[in-house]
């Protein structure tokens, strides 16, 4: 595991400028690489906890004593780095919420409006209205179960132009029944 570099104690009573400005070039580098690590953080957040640390050392640096303000800088950057993660769940948790929340309000009312019959005449026209060849394919696919070379046997033509037709027919079906597709998505 990684840990800081271990500095030297600093000799002063207090926390002078020259001593913080030894104490940043020495440790900021490891110290971001460490709570990277340990935390799984960016780099940029890793940098920022990390900075927030020596910016609170600054700020109270009349109370805290030379030799400690390297635990002092541990244990500030580790409860900010707590304090992330905490904010991260509960920002994870209210996304969750927020989604199904959202789901359950559409599911109920699209349900209700579905009719299995329009659907099924929907479905009927998208395939009826694709071009002749591709249509053949799409119905010898779907409703005879054939494969690939057997389609592309009986029509003397290549696999590959199967796959493609296939694929292109599948593309203008998704796009014609799309309003379907949205539902579906909010059911499953």
């Amino acid at each position: 595991m990684l840990k800081p570099v271990d500095m030297p104690s600093l000799r002063n009573d207090t926390l002078d400028d020259a001593s913080f400005q030894r104490l940043f070039k020495e440790c900021f580098v490891s110290f971001c690489a460490y709570y990277q690590y340990k935390f799984g953080f960016s780099t940029d957040i890793a940098k920022e906890v990390v900075h927030t640390g020596f910016i609170k050392l600054w700020e109270n640096r009349a109370s805290v004593a030379a030799d400690s303000a390297k635990a002092y800088l541990r244990k500030t950057i580790t409860n900010a780095s707590l304090d992330i993660l905490k904010h991260e769940k509960v920002k994870r948790q209210h996304v969750l919420h927020v989604v199904q929340t959202n789901a359950e309000e559409a599911i109920d009312p699209a349900i209700d409006s579905i009719d299995l019959k329009q659907l099924s005449a929907d479905i009927s026209k998208a395939v009826a209205d694709l071009p002749e060849q591709m249509r053949l394919i799409f119905e010898l696919s779907r409703n005879e179960g054939l494969k690939y070379a057997e389609i592309s046997g009986r029509l003397h033509i290549s696999v590959k132009t199967v796959e493609t037709q296939m694929s292109r027919a599948l593309a203008r079906l998704r796009q014609k029944l799309s309003r379907y597709l949205v539902f579906m998505l909010l059911v499953l």
